[in-house]
């Protein structure tokens, strides 16, 4: 399970646009218009990636879920 936040900051308090939970990186992508890659790239945030530097780009937050 993946639970994936995109938010805008406007006046310092967090906006929400989307904020649900997936139950994998796929369904990510599909329901972002975005491909497999880009979800699995945000979701590891190893380095911040080009397409992310843009002035009007929202937060996006993709985290696993870890199961017990």
């Amino acid at each position: 399970m993946f639970d994936c936040k995109i938010y805008v900051i406007i006046d310092e308090e967090k906006v929400y646009m989307l904020d649900k939970q997936f139950k994998n990186l796929k369904l990510i992508a599909e329901e972002l218009g975005i491909t497999y890659q880009q979800a699995a790239d945000l979701s590891s945030r190893r380095e911040i990636k080009k397409y992310t530097k843009f002035k009007f780009f929202p937060n996006i937050e993709i985290t696993k879920i870890k199961s017990n």
